[in-house]
């Protein structure tokens, strides 16, 4: 007979969301259980992992980067205190002007929005080896999160902690409800409250049809480029991060018609035509990712709990800015599981129950 672990929350999905919840519940003194189908291509594992304080078209400052900021500091770098490894890197990087307008557009904004997060240089990068004919700014408070590293490193630490398990629990026959608890007989774990933190496969979850998804899958490179010598992200069009070795992810497609993790030659092709305009030296493609973005309509995560169910809770939505957004977001949210602070109405997932 299985014997059954008790513990206060179940998180399933060991994605960025699902591993940064585990470790806020963990310094709230909570024991955590952790259930992934360990799949090789997810949106985190193949994820960038870039934070940029300066986002998008219109120039914009990313969404609460005043208080995610300095959280996401924190937390990874005492994560990789805990686990003494290195997953965090903080680099200022570049954004490179497409033409005229955006130059000017910027002009108008950064001595009024955002002073203090950006700086501007005449030369900001090796023009034999990359196009500026339009100039750009440097990015200060920028980062980049080895995403899969940290999950990996992660992983291993919840394993030694007996609390790691895979497993492909079906929301529909897997999970027993009781009246303050869920028991999964399956792997013979109970806990008190069991949270989603699925990625993109939570569209699916028949306990949170509600949540409206707008997700696109995005498609990555990883190029070598002989020479270039860039440790900066770079952001014209396309983004490149440097990986080591002269090798650079390169990224990345927006298809929200076709949610599959399958690499495609369009995907291929447009990535290296967006490359060719900018880069002046040879590049070569040696791997090739697709995964899907989990996007919720509105753009803000979904973040509480079933309003029938509140055994049944939520943590899902993060997008493409996920690395920044994750850890003040898991904070919060262990805080309301630890009974300790009530949750933001704009990020509880009830306000899609509620809709007309």
């Amino acid at each position: 007979m299985m014997t059954t672990n008790d513990f206060e929350t179940c998180i399933i999905g060991q994605g960025l969301a699902g591993t940064t919840l585990a470790w806020a519940l963990n310094r709230t003194g909570q024991r955590v259980a952790i259930i992934d189908r360990d799949e090789q291509f997810t949106s985190s594992r193949i994820a960038a992992g870039l934070i940029t304080p300066v986002t998008g078209k219109r120039f914009v400052k990313s969404w609460h980067f005043d208080e995610f900021w300095p959280a996401a500091v924190e937390f990874y770098r005492s994560i990789e205190a805990e686990t003494e490894a290195e997953f965090f890197t903080q680099k200022n990087s570049v954004r490179l002007f497409a033409n005229r307008e955006e130059q000017e557009l910027f002009n108008n904004k950064a001595n009024r929005d955002f002073p203090e997060l950006v700086h501007s240089s005449e030369k900001l990068i090796n023009e034999s080896c990359f196009d500026a004919p339009d100039g750009g700014f440097e990015m200060v408070s920028a980062a980049r999160l080895n995403v899969a590293r940290y999950l990996d490193v992660s992983r291993e630490a919840f394993t030694r902690q007996e609390c790691h398990f895979i497993a492909d629990i079906d929301p529909n026959t897997d999970l027993q409800l009781e009246d303050n608890a869920v028991a999964i007989p399956t792997i013979g774990v109970k806990a008190q409250k069991v949270i989603f933190c699925q990625g993109f496969s939570g569209a699916n979850n028949p306990w949170f049809q509600a949540v409206p998804f707008d997700s696109a899958k995005g498609e990555i490179l990883t190029v070598r480029i002989p020479g270039f010598n860039e440790q900066r992200a770079v952001h014209r069009g396309v983004w490149l991060a440097a990986i080591g070795d002269d090798l650079y992810r390169l990224g990345a497609t927006y298809d929200r018609e076709h949610l599959d993790c399958t690499p495609t030659t369009a995907g291929r092709d447009e990535l290296c035509s967006r490359l060719k305009k900018n880069l002046r030296v040879p590049f070569e493609v040696v791997e090739h990712n697709a995964a899907v973005r989990p996007i919720i309509v509105g753009r803000k995560p979904a973040i509480g709990f079933h309003p029938q169910f509140p055994q049944l809770g939520y943590f899902n939505g993060l997008g493409s800015k996920g690395s920044l957004q994750a850890p003040w977001l898991a904070e919060h949210f262990a805080s309301v599981i630890s009974g300790n602070t009530t949750l933001l109405p704009d990020l509880d997932v009830s306000r899609h129950f509620n809709r007309p």
